[in-house]
């Protein structure tokens, strides 16, 4: 008899505002949550079964309209089919994780569940926030792109400050603005560069992380990673659209409506096995694969860092820093050797534009990262205080 698989992604962090939404969600309505249903077993929604956990609820399932997750759990949480979830109506609260979630809103309405009495959706403000910060006016000294690394934070942590509010504590508000967002690539970063110059606010010195993650070719056919309702509005806020911005916006849509790709690492085996291959096959996929640097992310790379010399911006391109301890042990000598002909092509293309490259790859023992076995780059509380630090002192550096 097979054992049943377990679907949960191997997350150790969540973002500040996802976190923040959840638990105004589990406090308003917290007199009539008993038995939880999450619709959305992926990875926002595996984030919440821990958070519910760790919120004293054990009573909790999933449901997800992907068939092959039927039968299957979330650690020990069950999945179950749509179908599942109409026999059960007078006993449960439904939580909707999907960041988009207005088809599943319709599918449950449709079913005859009511929203807010039977099911809530959480919506948290990511891109209300970043928008506001795209819109800041401020002194134009340092434009900062990157990704969740700078809104997330650890779910063990007891401090919720996330890695861009350490930061302002350091470098003055006015002088700093941080546009991150999750699964962002560099011609995201690229276009919202242009569109931060288009609007006036070119900065003095632009910081922009170069994530191996994102240079995967992978990086295309995640939906979640394209983020095209937030292009859309940095392109409705942007008075001249030009060629490229016009077509990065239809992109980020066609790919979104054409490619409902999901990659998951699916596994039978007992906790600490699955744990310990999920992490194996994540480095590999993230780190160790042989860089192509005709790929897009590269390409807009380059063009970022000709755009910034020819605008009179200096740049800090940086690699962040990885869980590099857990990669030698869990990949021996082959991850340090394969990792570092992918940041040799990354060097030598900024050396090619006459850039330094900030390499922070080996900066943070395992003690700073989210879970001593995280394989991604997401820290705890004292590494974001020990990057926050380390981000001042570079920008000031910068600066001078």
């Amino acid at each position: 008899m097979s054992q049943v698989k377990n679907f949960a992604w191997p997350v150790t962090s969540v973002n500040r505002e996802d976190y923040d939404a959840l638990m105004q969600c589990v406090n308003n309505h917290r007199a009539e949550l008993s038995t939880i249903v999450i619709f959305g077993a992926g990875i926002r929604g595996t984030e919440f079964s821990v958070i519910l956990k760790k919120c004293g609820y054990k009573d909790i399932y999933f449901v997800d309209n992907n068939p092959q997750k039927w039968g299957g759990r979330i650690h020990e949480f069950p999945i179950m089919s749509p179908d599942e979830l109409c026999k059960r109506r007078t006993e449960i609260k439904i939580i909707i994780s999907t960041e988009h979630s207005s088809e599943i809103e319709k599918q449950l309405s449709e079913m005859g569940f009511v929203a807010e009495k039977d099911f809530y959706t959480v919506k948290s403000d990511l891109y209300e926030k970043y928008m506001n910060e795209f819109r800041r006016n401020y002194s134009g000294n340092v434009l900062l792109l990157a990704d969740c690394e700078f809104s997330k934070i650890a779910l063990k942590d007891s401090n919720t400050r996330n890695l861009a509010e350490m930061l302002k504590d350091r470098v003055n508000k006015n002088d700093l603005k941080i546009l991150a967002m999750h699964g962002m690539g560099l011609r995201a970063y690229y276009n919202i560069f242009k569109s931060q110059i288009t609007l006036g606010m070119k900065p003095k010195l632009l910081v922009v992380m170069v994530n191996f993650d994102t240079l995967t070719p992978k990086q295309y056919l995640l939906p979640r990673s394209q983020h095209a309702e937030l292009i859309q509005m940095v392109y409705e806020e942007t008075p001249v659209k030009d060629e490229e911005l016009e077509e990065y916006r239809s992109i980020v849509w066609e790919r979104i409506k054409n490619l409902q790709t999901e990659f998951s690492i699916a596994s039978n085996c007992n906790e600490e096995i699955a744990i310990l291959n999920r992490n194996k096959i994540y480095l590999k996929m993230n780190y160790l694969y042989s860089l192509n640097t005709e790929l897009e992310g590269v390409q807009y790379l380059v063009k970022i860092l000709r755009l910034a010399k020819k605008e009179g911006v200096k740049v800090v391109p940086y690699i962040p820093a990885i869980n590099y301890m857990l990669g030698e042990e869990l990949l021996g000598e082959q991850f340090t050797t394969r990792y570092q002909k992918n940041v040799s092509k990354i060097r030598m293309i900024t050396e090619d534009e006459n850039v330094e490259l900030f390499d922070m790859s080996y900066l943070l023992s395992k003690d700073f990262f989210s879970d001593k076995d995280s394989p991604d780059e997401t820290i705890n509380e004292r590494g974001r205080e020990r990057l926050a630090e380390l981000f001042a002192t570079k920008i000031e550096e910068a600066l001078k």
